[in-house]
């Protein structure tokens, strides 16, 4: 008796499926028990003010880093709304710039731009920027209360719901 075996051809996909499915799985437990990763102590001084701020400072509540720069026009409409959602104490804007800036000017800028006043921190930054490897502009970091980072964005971002949604994210981690 001559009998043929059918072979399962697909058998190679199932397992090639299963190993897909299992590195995927153990990146995404990975992910979920990695260290979160704190933002950077710093005491630097309001443009607006001459008062020092600190990381120290904002402990305890969550609170986002907007990185900027004075020449960056693009960047208006995404402070715009990101000033409708954050709670006046828990934004900083970061100024990236090397050079030494016009906190005040820039401010005033902003101001005229919006058409509406500011009632945040304008703090020169350069080097937070470079240890934090904020290379574009605008980027936004939401740091929970615990002092780290929860999440970051960077690039024109306008919509105020997005934000909103990660904000409400950040106060619950």
């Amino acid at each position: 008796m001559n009998r043929r075996i059918k072979r399962n051809t697909n058998f190679p996909l199932i397992v090639a499926l299963a190993g897909s499915v299992l590195v995927l799985l153990g990146l995404f437990i990975t992910d979920a028990m990695a260290e979160p990763e704190p933002f950077p102590d710093f005491e630097l001084e309001d443009g607006l003010t001459s008062q020092s701020v600190t990381k120290d400072a904002m402990m305890g509540e969550a609170w986002v880093a907007y990185f900027s720069a004075t020449w960056c026009t693009h960047c208006h409409p995404t402070l715009d709304s990101i000033d409708f959602v954050i709670p006046d104490d828990r934004l900083l804007v970061f100024n990236t710039e090397v050079a030494d800036s016009d906190m005040v000017g820039w401010n005033e800028d902003m101001e005229d731009f919006l058409e509406r006043d500011l009632e945040r921190p304008f703090i020169h930054a350069p080097e937070l920027s470079t240890e934090l490897e904020v290379f574009g502009r605008p980027y936004l970091i939401f740091v929970d209360a615990g002092g780290n980072i929860h999440s970051n964005r960077e690039g024109l971002w306008t919509d105020a719901s997005e934000m909103a949604e990660l904000w409400e994210e950040t106060l619950s981690a």
